[in-house]
């Protein structure tokens, strides 16, 4: 097994935050406040195992677009990658029940039609007596299904009519499928065989670039830095119920729900949390990455949430203030373009240069 990697760099400044219990809704006539924290120390972070590199591999020629963990059980450990290269691969874990013997090898590798695969998304299908599918969002303006680890998409599922590329796919009750594509978010049901395109939303505005959904609600991020949120009634109609228009001075290049809370992160460096009902700001911490582009994130197994960017690490950040749990995870010579978490104790991120790190959190 790979040694822990323990990253080096940690900042000597505590950022100003805004300071509200997590999970609490702000006042809406009453102003939030901005203070120090230098006295917040996280006891979480005193006590935490440290992550473990498990295995650190070339997945592609290119830079990695998406990433996905599609199985992360006690027996068994599988990862979806796809990248610019326009290929579309599954992982899975070598070497016996001991994570980490043998690392990942490659059990599947296809280059389907439609160019780059830029956003996946996990349709658990298992409950049904189904295998498991991921749907694929391609360059072609088009939704495509993929059983792994087959050697070529469902060509009997193809969702077209989208606008341009698409760039990110959510799935909320198990039945509603989000897509966008340039300004404009499609809702699909899943409850046929081939979804129907149930609902169309198109911005006035600013592309929309990354997509989170819970049971009730759809977030969008957007080009022009705002995020909105519509809600998802009892039979699916959408509403629009709460936008932040200037959330980032820059593009919002990827959000996440943890509880009550939604995380966002942006081109322009910053790492802020938000009231996920009124997308009131709740903690804003300023160049998480060193003033560096920060590209990903995603909400860890073990809690935490991670975030990856320009200055090719992933950090960690304990939810509560968004202050650093620990020191970043350090192993990416390029950008880190793509993180992807598991239920259970997997985190993956990938980089710019095509590679691919598998940590245990």
């Amino acid at each position: 097994m790979a040694p822990a990697l323990r990253g080096s760099l940690s900042s000597s400044r505590i950022p100003q935050v805004v300071r509200q219990p997590l999970g609490a809704r702000p006042r809406r006539h009453e102003p939030l406040r901005v203070c120090a924290v230098a006295d917040f120390v996280g006891k979480a972070a005193g006590t935490r195992s440290e992550a473990l590199l498990i295995h650190k591999f070339t997945a592609h020629s290119s830079s990695l677009a998406a990433a996905l963990v599609l199985r992360d059980t006690e027996d068994c450990k599988q990862v979806v990658t796809s990248s610019l290269d326009k290929s579309l691969a599954l992982w899975q874990q070598a070497g016996g029940d001991e994570l980490g013997a043998g690392g990942f090898v490659e059990a599947a590798r296809l280059t389907p039609p439609g160019g780059p695969i830029f956003s996946l998304a996990l349709d658990t299908r298992e409950q049904d007596g189904l295998p498991n599918q991921v749907f694929v969002g391609n360059h072609a303006k088009q939704v495509a299904v993929w059983v792994p680890p087959a050697p070529q998409l469902d060509s009997n599922v193809v969702l077209d009519d989208h606008c341009g590329w698409v760039r990110s796919l959510a799935i909320a009750q198990g039945r509603w499928l989000f897509s966008c594509a340039c300004n404009t978010l499609r809702q699909w049901d899943m409850s046929r065989a081939v979804p129907r395109c149930a609902a169309t939303v198109s911005l006035d505005k600013g592309d929309i670039l990354a997509l989170v959904a819970r049971k009730d609600r759809i977030y969008a991020a957007n080009a022009d830095g705002s995020i909105r949120a519509w809600s998802i009634g009892k039979k699916g109609e959408l509403e629009e119920v709460a936008c932040r228009k200037k959330a980032h001075g820059e593009r919002v290049t990827a959000i996440a729900l943890k509880g009550g809370i939604l995380y966002s992160v942006s081109y322009d460096g910053g790492l802020k949390a938000w009231d996920a009902d009124s997308l009131e700001i709740v903690v804003d911490r300023s160049s998480a990455h060193g003033g560096e582009r920060v590209h990903c994130l995603a909400v860890g197994p073990d809690g935490l949430l991670y975030t990856g960017g320009d200055d090719k690490l992933v950090r960690r950040w304990e939810p509560m203030l968004l202050q650093p749990a620990a020191p970043p995870l350090l192993c990416h010579h390029h950008s880190v373009r793509s993180l992807a978490a598991g239920s259970r104790e997997l985190l993956v991120s990938g980089d710019k240069g095509g590679e691919v790190a598998v940590w245990r959190v």
